[in-house]
């Protein structure tokens, strides 16, 4: 998800940087400018192409654009090529290719949950039960019978920026819990005496764009609402997901006329109480809205503690106090301590799909920690300094690139043409072929889904990643900081091109402009493929 500020996105709205800014720390590229004396032979710009670049809403603003034919070596089209342009969630190329090469597409996550204290012959622990974020994504909540990762075009995590389109994965949120209460069952544990607990700390603490960065995440830390209207001018009704005594929900939302808006916002009191309240238009299918739980330590812990009773497990705690952090042990005490209970995550080259396919912002801003802590690092500066060094493989350096997280928040930076010789040195990589995989795919799945026209010669024949920023003005009307799209194209003539186009700061009255700019990206892509 191209995220915002709490400005909820159609189709990918992302607002202001909340996180602090790296280049003082080392997280710029060290290196020299690129080398102006290369030979570029760029043709004229197709007319379709120039249609819009010229187009009367995009005068104010500014256009990037890089095109190399990978298999010649020549470049196309070239504008701005050089200037930096914000990247928005095309960062996630750089944040996924550097997790790929350090992590390894086979790569599996670990979850483990501690028995400390010793357990009687009746089963019961007289101690703590802790399980320990490792930075799994999905926590199982997302996998299928055959292993994969479950991915919709819209998915639950886009929700509120995309009413009434997103959907919920039939997968069970919680059955990775469910299956580590089950392992602690078999492991003899008949109750717990004293608490359970959650160990968040393989990272430092972190908040981008309002959310907390954190190594447990389960179903993706949100409440699912999911809302049915009633006839028109009756109550509507909302049932939540996972069904869990974390939240308790009221809920106050009017059914509008079938033709009316979806306007739902959600309330927290701060002791447990959520309030839902607005209109949904009459006849609508049921829609997803969620909230984005504050303190994820606290809502896995709760979770857990349910998943244990369902397993038999009795439970002396209270299931909705808040997570005990104080009362861990050190870290290094869990390490000498055999697990009773682990949770393998699915590979890599499945997590690194979702995260491109639906731009998943919470999975890309954890890679870079994740990168940090396999070397024993704790920062996200350590994380992005790591990914620097796989981005200096590919030839970007601190006139190329600027990057601050994972995800792509205001402030991210690249030109053009380091995308594409980015793009270009990605294809001579062992991991290559996962990560074009895991990217969407022009007119047919995530992001780029419905991106052309039905019946577009293009669709099918790309692989690229979106990226889009928005910003409210003051007075009304918002600015797009970015559009972008970064990618590869499968070329009519047979050719394969990787491609980068931006346009960066363009004033628009509402944020159907953001569409429009989606599908102007789209045509330009389709006319790179039908022209070269």
């Amino acid at each position: 998800m191209e995220h915002t500020r709490r400005i909820t996105r159609p189709a990918v709205l992302a607002a202001v940087l909340a996180g602090t800014a790296l280049v003082a720390a080392g997280c710029t590229a060290p290196g020299s400018a690129p080398d102006e004396s290369t030979t570029h032979t760029s043709g004229p710009m197709p007319a379709a192409i120039q249609s819009i670049l010229d187009d009367p809403r995009y005068a104010e603003g500014r256009w990037g654009l890089s095109v190399v034919d990978l298999d010649s070596g020549q470049t196309l089209l070239e504008q701005n090529p050089h200037d930096e342009f914000q990247t928005g969630s095309t960062a996630k190329i750089l944040s996924v290719t550097a997790a790929l090469a350090d992590l390894g597409p086979d790569h599996r996550i670990d979850t483990p949950v501690y028995a400390l204290g010793e357990v009687s012959g009746g089963g019961v622990l007289d101690g703590d039960l802790v399980l320990q974020g490792a930075g799994d994504l999905t926590l199982g909540g997302r996998t299928k019978a055959d292993g994969t990762i479950d991915i919709p075009i819209f998915d639950h995590y886009d929700a509120n920026a995309l009413p009434g389109v997103a959907t919920l994965t039939p997968e069970d949120p919680v059955a990775g819990l469910d299956e580590l209460a089950r392992q602690v069952a078999a492991s003899g544990i008949t109750r717990v005496g004293g608490d359970v607990l959650v160990d968040d700390r393989l990272w430092d603490p972190v908040v981008l764009d309002e959310v907390p960065i954190t190594p447990i995440v389960v179903n993706d830390n949100l409440l699912d609402l999911l809302v049915t209207p009633g006839a028109e001018g009756s109550p509507a009704t909302a049932t939540s997901r996972p069904q869990t005594a974390a939240y308790r929900v009221t809920v106050d939302v009017t059914t509008g006329a079938p033709d009316s808006q979806i306007d739902l916002d959600v309330t927290d009191d701060g002791q447990g109480s959520l309030m839902l309240s607005g209109s949904v238009p009459a006849g609508a299918d049921p829609i997803v809205h969620t909230y984005q739980v504050p303190d994820p330590a606290t809502w896995a812990r709760t979770l857990f503690i349910e998943a244990l009773q369902r397993a038999g497990v009795e439970v002396d705690a209270s299931a909705t106090a808040a997570n005990d952090a104080a009362a861990l042990p050190p870290t290094s005490a869990l390490g000498a301590t055999a697990p009773v209970a682990v949770l393998a995550s699915p590979p890599f080259s499945e997590t690194a799909k979702l995260i491109n396919k639906v731009s998943h912002n919470l999975g890309a801003n954890q890679l870079p920690l994740l990168l940090a802590a396999q070397a024993g690092q704790r920062t996200l500066d350590n994380g992005l300094a790591l990914q620097w060094v796989q981005m200096q493989k590919g030839g970007l350096t601190s006139a190329d690139a600027t990057v601050l997280d994972g995800q792509g928040l205001p402030g991210n930076v690249i030109t053009p043409a380091g995308m594409t010789g980015y793009l270009d040195h990605l294809t001579t990589t062992d991991t290559f072929d996962t990560f074009f995989d895991s990217t969407p795919i022009l007119g047919v799945d995530g992001s780029l889904a419905s991106v052309l026209p039905k019946g577009d010669p293009a669709t099918g024949h790309g692989h690229a990643k979106t990226g889009t920023l928005v910003e409210p003005r003051p007075g009304g009307g918002y600015t797009l900081v970015t559009k972008a799209l970064a990618g590869y194209i499968d070329a009519e003539s047979g050719h394969r091109l990787a491609f980068a186009v931006f346009v960066n700061d363009v004033p628009m009255d509402s944020v159907q402009g953001v569409f429009q700019a989606n599908s102007d990206l789209g045509a330009v892509a389709s006319a790179l493929y039908s022209t070269y």
